[in-house]
């Protein structure tokens, strides 16, 4: 019986088994790469795909979270808004966001990705572009709305799109770099807002709307940009030799073509069947919803400090990129590691100590840490709960529709985080800061029990194999990462 399951995936010859694809490697002559080519391979194929779905993601983040810089900039004054009308502008985006994510990933199996994710990249530019055009808070909430419906495609399809190239040990560390364009965008939208705050009143429209024109217009020319640089597949990519292609083939973990002999609509029925894409849901959702919200109230939770607006501004900066090294040093440790639970469980934990300072009559200076300490830890179990979900869904079909109902239900938290933070509970924000703990303890419990649940179907399995004979690397396909 092998040590570990990474030792239960090598062959004599030192090829990695590809989990479930371990049909099509039998039958493919071997692929050896020695280790420094191997390096070079998985370095250009970094350098094709994430700086630019990296790009991509930057904007996606920056478009939908700048309501809350520009909360700051005149928008609450200059369209009327009272009570919860900007909490309800904020939470339609969710909405729309979690009931199209599903179609939308569903339809990137049949549209190349090189021209879906640019294409829907360019609809959400435009109406970001007219959303700084807006007279009123229907027109608000319609254009957030739409938003919503555009961005929906977006993540859970680059993470499919990734998953199609790296094996599950390098996949998510790659879903890290790409991620951590959210944390970037928050440090950008903070910068980008305190240069265009001094815009306000030129041709006539105030700061906030320029926020939203500017950022729109570059979304914009950043689509046109991805379209042309985009690659699709490993099997269709011109940079890469056949022999590199049998080797991203070999050690894919991730399967693209073993999905049976049913049909589309059966595998994507089975991932609303599976136990671990509803566990892994929740989870996400006691992630997002911490995240989500000091996303959307960083800025004003700052200006209840006591700084002003130019200042809360830049004093979002240096808490973004605090979460961003955060964020792909955790998932380089956990690619290294071959593990995932233990990270969420520590990223819970920090994100839940920056909270509890957040409740106290702590000093402003102590609350300003305590907001490193929520957005490094909300951002860094993001990427490992994704990608574990990734890692132990097999099958394309199943995989596209199990993740678009992971990150559908972690937008749901979105929903949550959104109304929880009341114009009324200004400054200290008690009721909302208590339901983000709450979030997070009840993630704890939820990773938990998830590790109990994959550890003992792992055991099953292991003993139904061994009852059958089967040898090491073949039950080696089915185990769960945990």
């Amino acid at each position: 019986m092998p040590s570990s399951l990474s030792d239960a995936m090598v062959d004599k010859s030192g090829v990695t088994f590809c989990p479930t694809d371990a049909s099509n490697v039998q039958e493919s002559s071997p692929v050896n790469l020695d280790p420094e080519r191997e390096r070079k391979l998985w370095r250009k194929i970094d350098f094709r795909l994430v700086p630019m779905i990296s790009f991509m993601y930057l904007f996606s983040f920056m478009d939908r979270g700048n309501i809350g810089n520009a909360k700051l900039e005149g928008l609450m004054t200059q369209l009327h808004l009272t009570g919860s009308q900007f909490n309800v502008a904020l939470f339609v985006f969710f909405i729309s966001y979690s009931l199209f994510e599903f179609p939308e990933n569903i339809i990137l199996q049949s549209v190349r990705p090189s021209r879906w994710l640019p294409g829907i990249m360019f609809a959400w530019g435009i109406i970001m572009t007219f959303m700084g055009l807006v007279k009123s808070y229907p027109q608000l909430a319609g254009m957030r709305f739409l938003l919503g419906v555009a961005e929906a495609g977006f993540y859970p399809g680059v993470v499919f799109y990734l998953s199609m190239w790296y094996p599950k040990y390098k996949l998510i560390y790659r879903v890290a770099l790409f991620s951590s364009a959210a944390a970037v965008a928050g440090a950008f939208s903070g910068l980008l807002a305190y240069a265009i705050g001094f815009m306000n009143n030129v041709g006539h429209l105030e700061g906030w709307s320029w926020i939203f024109i500017i950022q729109g217009l570059a979304t914009i020319i950043v689509s046109l940009v991805g379209a042309f640089t985009l690659v699709n597949y490993p099997d269709t990519a011109k940079f890469l030799s056949a022999e590199e292609k049998r080797f991203i083939k070999v050690q894919r973990t991730l399967d693209i073509d073993n999905d049976g002999e049913s049909t589309v609509a059966q595998h994507i029925l089975s991932a609303f069947a599976d136990w671990q894409v509803w566990l892994m849901g929740f989870l996400l959702m006691c992630i997002d919803v911490p995240a989500y919200g000091i996303t959307f109230f960083l800025p004003t939770i700052l200006n209840n400090f006591g700084y002003d607006t130019t200042i809360s501004q830049l004093l979002t900066v240096p808490v973004y990129l605090g979460a961003t090294i955060s964020m792909i040093s955790v998932a380089h440790f956990s690619d290294s590691m071959k593990i995932r639970f233990p990270f969420i469980i520590v990223s819970d934990l920090v994100s839940l100590v920056g909270y509890i300072i957040q409740i106290t009559n702590a000093s402003t200076s102590v609350k300003y840490f305590g907001t490193f300490l929520v957005v490094i830890g909300a951002y860094s179990g993001f990427p490992c709960v994704v990608g574990w979900l990734a890692n132990n869904l097999h099958g394309k079909y199943k995989r596209a529709g199990g993740m678009a109902i992971q990150v559908g239900m972690g937008n749901l938290g979105g929903i949550i985080a959104s109304n929880i933070f009341q114009t009324r509970d200004e400054p200290r924000y008690i009721l909302a800061f208590a339901v983000e703990i709450g979030f997070l303890c009840m993630g704890l419990i939820v990773t938990v029990f998830s590790v109990y649940a994959y550890r003992r179907a792992n055991t099953a399995r292991i003993s139904s194999a061994q009852r059958d004979g089967i040898n090491d690397a073949k039950y080696a396909v089915g185990l769960y990462v945990i």
